[in-house]
């Protein structure tokens, strides 16, 4: 199997599953409980909290929830926001925040997108022209995960706080954390969402960093944990499993990067007749997006199958709907609007997965032309 949908999930790391097993069998013990087992795995719980903290250089609070997309809505929703004033987010922000945001509209907010360039990346002169005094709250998405296209998070946050300096700035960094250098302290942030299962932790655990001084409203209230901001008893295999997934992607992040941007590369050098490449001078070595002549992405997606090549064609949370948007924002014409495919690194990627990849792909739309074309 050649698995280049790692921007949907990622396989699990043998470590993980491990850690994972260990809470299941021996570490089993409720955090809250007062014997001497149970405050051992509290313990560990605060170490992996720490962990993270200090691996993205946060200073802060790290809260742990169940995904991307709850760190997401926490921090639209949970946020403190004066009724009627302005929410800005970019115009091909994740789901997660896009519905957000369509929903505090409907609650009577005034929510603005910001236009992107053809990588989907936010203009800045846009995001500028639509901040004012009374803006309450920015998310804009670190990494896109549809282009791969990395926004100038830190200068887009440095705008908005001149601008006005009490907005609440946040950052979906799912698709950045592991990939590129994070460095939450430098960007400064008040929020920034992380997902465990796009850097091989398992599915169902993520966190939300929250910066020193920013406050959040608890949405999920009663036994207190998580400093009260989200009770429910701890995924304990799955915030640790977390923590070790990220340290390791962290560790190894400039030099995984750096090979799997060759393997990107190679791609787009190899491009015959028919295919167009979202490639841009900032972009995250982990994702890049095609456009296909003529012939749709689904049904280059299922033709891969029969080799074992597993691709994407899109967000994996909007794969099952009309997805229009993005070829709008890619500026794509009529023939190439629905081929567009998702090819995403982990940063166990090989060579040969690449080069097999690269001679299935020219075959198969050789091949799906012929019909296309009758």
């Amino acid at each position: 199997m050649i698995f280049l949908d790692n921007a949907g999930t990622t396989p699990v790391l043998e470590e993980c599953k491990k850690i994972v097993d260990r809470c299941l069998t021996e570490d089993f013990f409720n955090p809250s409980a007062l014997y001497a087992p149970s405050i051992e795995v509290s313990r560990k719980i605060k170490e992996a909290r720490e962990s993270v903290l200090s691996d993205l250089r946060g200073a802060g609070n790290l809260l742990f929830t169940a995904s991307g997309s709850e760190s997401d809505n926490t921090a639209l929703f949970c946020t403190k926001k004066a009724n009627g004033s302005r929410i800005i987010v970019s115009k091909n922000e994740h789901p997660a925040v896009l519905n957000c945001a369509q929903e505090l509209k409907q609650r009577g907010f005034d929510v603005v997108f910001c236009e992107v360039d053809g990588c989907g990346r936010v203009l800045e002169d846009s995001f500028r022209n639509l901040m004012t005094e009374n803006t309450s709250l920015v998310s804009i998405m670190h990494v896109n995960n549809e282009t791969g296209a990395i926004n100038d998070v830190k200068n887009l946050c440095r705008i908005a706080k001149e601008i006005n300096p009490s907005v609440i700035f946040h950052s979906d960094g799912v698709q950045a954390v592991g990939k590129i250098k994070v460095n939450l302290t430098d960007l400064n942030v008040d929020l920034y969402s992380i997902g465990g299962h796009k850097i091989h932790a398992p599915k169902g655990i993520a966190g939300l960093y929250i910066k020193k001084g920013v406050t959040i409203r608890p949405y999920i209230f009663g036994g207190g944990q998580e400093g009260g901001l989200r009770s429910s008893t701890e995924n304990v295999g799955g915030i640790l499993s977390f923590a070790y997934a990220v340290r390791e992607a962290v560790r190894c992040q400039k030099e995984s990067a750096e090979r799997i941007g060759l393997l990107r590369k190679s791609i787009i050098d190899e491009l015959g007749e028919g295919f167009l490449a979202v490639d841009g001078e900032k972009q995250s070595p982990y994702i890049l997006c095609l456009a296909m002549k003529f012939v749709r992405g689904e049904v280059m997606l299922h033709s891969l199958e029969k080799y074992g090549i597993y691709i994407g064609t899109g967000s994996a949370c909007s794969s099952k709907k009309s997805h229009k948007n993005l070829p709008t924002i890619l500026g794509l014409t009529p023939e190439y609007e629905n081929g567009i495919i998702r090819v995403s690194f982990n940063r166990f990627t090989s060579e040969n997965d690449i080069e097999c990849f690269k001679k299935a792909l020219k075959s198969e739309y050789n091949t799906l032309l012929k019909y296309v074309r009758g």
